[in-house]
Parts: structure tokens; C-alpha cells; sequence
């Protein structure tokens, strides 16, 4: 890694840790940069501790999105409707239930897998010569969720801890389709292809406080959507959206009941609405 070729001399965090620095802290930093630089294969950052080398953790996760702007990219059109605008899509409720495994590698780096359980409403509209013309309701049917991630976490001094949360996780999903005109006429539709994916790389600082560990961040996240129509060119094919703000804040907080079971409460901002809430026991 890149880390190798820099010398010593350039990471000087003696003033900052009270000590000689460590190879960990000098990884979590280079791995903070080095993420939020590339589209790391969102979903919640959680607990801001790693477990310890060679520690196995197992946590139930549950995340709510109240909502999370979609931006459209392209689609394949049927005839007639090369002028049609989709306008002002968004996730308007997506549920993610979950399963999590976590291990530790080392002190300071876990790495983890997430199952579950996932279904989103999407709202939107299509714009006719800048009229909206459809309004338009889907709904991803529960589906399997899976993915995984790392986290890199350093106490520096006094409590205080700097960490990186990466991750990805992905369903796929039959996609129930509604269309109301201006006039009201409904159209109903059932896709097979609709394929979720969200991916972070997200930042924090953290700090202990008694049985606490509250924590706040900074995170790059992304979200891609694509839904694939039957074989009909007389109807929209190979739809494609992306989140429209990749910048977000996330807060939340450990409370450590013991040296084995934790909760864990998390909100984000900005890219997305949302929430989630997690019990984990350390083996």
C-alpha cells in the first residue's frame, strides 16, 4: 500500500497521542483518505469499538430510511416517450432487518457480513413538457439482503477514538409498479428485475464516557437502482437511478451493559433520513 513508501517522519502524531506512534493509527488515517477517494462497495456505521483480535461478536440490526432522493440516469424508452421527464424519485420508507458477524482481525480492524431481510417504497413522478403527467408508487417486495464490510478503530488518549467504517450490501427484488395520470387512470405492473445496492466509506471520532460511547462522523455513500421490464417495446425498460447527495453526517452511541452486551442507537442526515438500533454480544 501506499502507506509503505512514506516515511516515518511525515506522520508525526507524537504531540497529538502523548507517545510513539503506531502503525494502526498511521493505517486508520491512509485508509481515510484512501476510501473516501474511491466508490467503496450504505447502510448503518455502528458501533464505533472493534471487538479485539481474534474476538467473534453476533448483533440483530434493524434500519429504517425515511426517505432518500434518487436522481434518474437513463432508461430505454418505448415510442412516443422520448420527451418524458422522471422527476423527483425518492425512497419514501425502506426497511433493513439483519443479521451481523463480526470478527477480529486485529486490535484495531474487524471485518464483518450482514444477512437479512430488505424492502423499499420508491415515489415518484414523470414530467410531460415539464407538466407532471404520472404519478408513479413502487414497491420492492422483501427480499434477501447481504453484504459485509471493515472497520478500523484507535483509542488515541483519554478515551477518545478515530475509526473507519466501509461497507456494501445489496437485494434483489420483485418490483410492484403503479401509474396514476392526470386523470386518473391507473396502470398496474409487475417487475422481476429490480436490484438495490448501497455503499459507504464513512469517518468518526468517538469518545468513552461511563458506560457510553457516543460517536459522529462524516461519510461518502451511494446508492444505485436498477429495474429491468419485461421484453416489450411498448413499455420503459432498464430504468436506472443513483442517489442525489452522496454527502451525509451520521451520530450515535454505544451503551455497553457489561464486558459482553452492548445497544446501539444511529442517525443519518443529509444523504438520507434514517435511523437504526442494534443489540450485540461479544463472545
Amino acid at each position: 500500500m501506499i502507506i509503505i513508501a512514506l516515511p516515518k517522519a511525515a506522520w508525526d502524531f507524537n504531540r497529538f497521542t502523548g507517545g510513539r506512534v503506531k502503525k494502526h493509527v498511521i493505517l486508520i488515517v491512509a485508509g481515510m483518505v484512501f476510501m473516501t477517494s474511491i466508490i467503496a462497495k450504505a447502510a448503518s456505521v455502528g458501533s464505533p469499538t472493534t471487538q479485539g483480535q481474534g474476538k467473534i461478536a453476533a448483533a440483530a440490526e434493524w434500519s429504517y430510511i425515511f426517505r432518500r432522493d434518487l436522481e434518474f440516469q437513463s432508461a430505454t424508452r418505448p415510442p412516443n416517450h422520448e420527451n418524458d421527464k422522471p422527476e423527483n424519485f425518492r425512497i419514501d420508507g425502506g426497511n433493513n432487518v439483519l443479521g451481523k458477524i463480526t470478527c477480529g482481525i486485529f486490535d484495531f480492524l474487524d471485518i464483518y457480513v450482514k444477512l437479512g431481510v430488505a424492502d423499499y417504497n420508491i415515489k415518484g413522478d414523470v414530467a410531460v413538457g415539464g407538466i407532471k403527467a404520472v404519478t408513479e408508487d413502487l414497491s420492492a417486495r422483501a427480499a434477501f439482503l447481504y453484504g459485509g464490510g471493515i472497520k478500523l478503530a484507535h483509542e488515541i488518549k483519554d478515551g477518545w477514538i478515530i475509526g473507519l467504517d466501509a461497507q456494501y450490501l445489496t437485494s434483489d427484488h420483485k418490483l410492484d409498479f403503479s401509474a396514476t395520470s392526470a386523470s386518473g387512470a391507473v396502470i398496474k405492473a409487475t417487475y422481476d428485475t429490480f436490484r438495490m445496492q448501497e455503499w459507504h466509506a464513512a469517518p468518526y471520532v468517538a469518545k468513552k464516557i461511563a458506560g457510553f460511547t457516543p460517536y459522529a462522523g462524516g461519510r461518502y455513500s451511494d446508492l444505485r437502482i436498477k429495474q429491468e421490464g419485461p421484453n416489450d417495446p411498448k413499455r420503459w425498460d432498464d430504468l436506472r437511478f443513483k442517489a442525489d447527495c452522496n454527502i451525509g453526517v451520521f451520530a450515535g452511541t454505544d451503551w455497553n451493559l457489561g464486558d459482553h452486551f452492548k445497544l446501539n442507537v444511529e442517525g443519518r442526515f443529509i444523504d438520507e433520513m434514517a435511523m437504526s438500533a442494534c443489540a450485540a454480544y461479544r463472545f
